[in-house]
């Protein structure tokens, strides 16, 4: 009898240890799919030329300015307060743009199935020269209107839209992310904070 019952102690034991290491790895795997919330910062003051940056590496990447349609190795460009995504007139990517309602990142959770705003033409200042400054029509995205540039009166006026966007990125993966700045450590204009997060998996989930 007491066999017996040593026999069932030690199972109950054993029972007890694999519930609590499969517990342990369950939430090993959890946190470790938790996703990062990255930031960086981007020099856009070139009137002349863009800046390519790429989710995947999260870093700038350097892209021939005369072949970037052909690349896929950038996912998103500024150029000033100008955006441009590897998509539609901008490039042979699967990239396109969707504004939430949200304004903070931890309140996304799911990037959207459909509504994705591909590049178009759009009219950007290629040149600050006075008494006329120069204009060109370039590939750009019209939905990322992260800032409101007022230049009717001097000086420029400057408002940071709070909304959080959904990129779809050339590979097309996802990525959710917010404007913070506009301005870099001295005051400058057109040095760009951003914070993101990126979905490597392919799925839609943040």
């Amino acid at each position: 009898m007491l066999h017996k019952k040593t026999i069932i102690a030690t199972w109950v034991l054993l029972s007890f240890f694999f519930i609590s290491c499969s517990s342990d790895d369950d939430k090993t795997e959890t946190s470790s799919t938790l996703l990062e919330v990255k930031s960086t910062q981007i020099d856009a003051r070139s009137y002349e030329d863009w800046v390519y940056f790429s989710f995947e590496s999260g870093a700038v990447v350097e892209i021939d300015p005369e072949n970037f349609k052909e690349s896929l190795a950038w996912d998103i460009a500024f150029h000033r307060n100008d955006v441009r995504l590897n998509c539609g007139e901008s490039g042979s990517g699967s990239a396109g743009a969707y504004t939430t309602d949200k304004t903070g990142l931890s309140e996304v959770f799911t990037a959207p199935e459909t509504g994705y705003v591909v590049d178009a033409t759009k009219t950007i200042m290629t040149k600050f020269v006075l008494p006329e400054p120069i204009f060109e029509e370039q590939p750009a995205n019209l939905e990322i209107n992260w800032l409101e540039v007022d230049t009717s009166n001097p000086p420029p006026v400057y408002t940071l839209h709070d909304k959080v966007f959904v990129v779809r990125t050339a590979s097309g993966k996802y990525a959710k992310i917010k404007f913070t700045n506009y301005l870099g450590n001295m005051n400058e204009t057109m040095i760009i904070s951003m914070s993101y997060v990126y979905q490597p998996d392919g799925s839609r989930n943040f």
